[in-house]
């Protein structure tokens, strides 16, 4: 069954254009020190946009209105996008990173689109409310009052094993800096 899961996660469409993007930029990009100190502001501001939303994240139980939530319907989603916006700025890769941000738009809209759906369906008119005064992708200035809310838990943080995704940010960062080190930094 694990493998069954895996397979089908491999071909859920954004998985489809992260792949080819993910082998383009291993293969034939290296970051510059100075694209590396621009972008990594970008990569930390997702990891933790990230990390404080699955602090909230209650998926499929309940509606989640607090924390990041309160002035974003998709805070994950906002993260990852500023993660792969840092990954553009510290590679260079400005021109395939802003036809891979407008494709994975469209690949977003179509989960987002699903997505709503299912929660209209299950969450109904408090879904409906929520979703009329908090914006999909652009974070708002003021939150979202109504709903129930609750506390940031490092249990739920643990249990969306976030964790796993900063280690492996963390270590292609690391890559992408020893790759710049020994093949372009490296004196004959």
């Amino acid at each position: 069954m694990w493998i069954k899961e895996r397979l089908r996660r491999l071909f859920r469409l954004r998985f489809a254009i992260f792949y080819p993007l993910f082998f383009y930029i291993l293969f034939f990009t290296c970051p510059s020190d100075d694209g590396l100190r621009r972008g990594i502001g970008l990569i930390l501001a997702g990891l933790l946009m990230r990390l404080w939303s699955n602090g909230y994240a209650i998926k499929m139980d309940k509606l989640t209105t607090s924390g990041p939530y309160a002035f974003v319907r998709n805070p994950l989603y906002v993260g990852t996008v500023l993660l792969a916006a840092g990954f553009i700025v510290m590679l260079n890769i400005y021109l395939v990173g802003a036809l891979f941000l407008a494709v994975g738009f469209l690949a977003y809209r179509r989960t987002i689109g699903q997505e709503e759906t299912m929660l209209a369906e299950k969450f109904g008119q408090d879904y409906l409310d929520y979703r009329k005064k908090v914006p999909a992708m652009w974070p708002t200035l003021i939150p979202y009052a109504a709903g129930e809310k609750w506390p940031f838990s490092f249990a739920r943080l643990f249990q969306s094993r976030e964790h796993k995704v900063v280690l492996w940010i963390v270590i292609v960062v690391i890559a992408f800096r020893l790759k710049q080190e020994i093949l372009f930094e490296k004196e004959p």
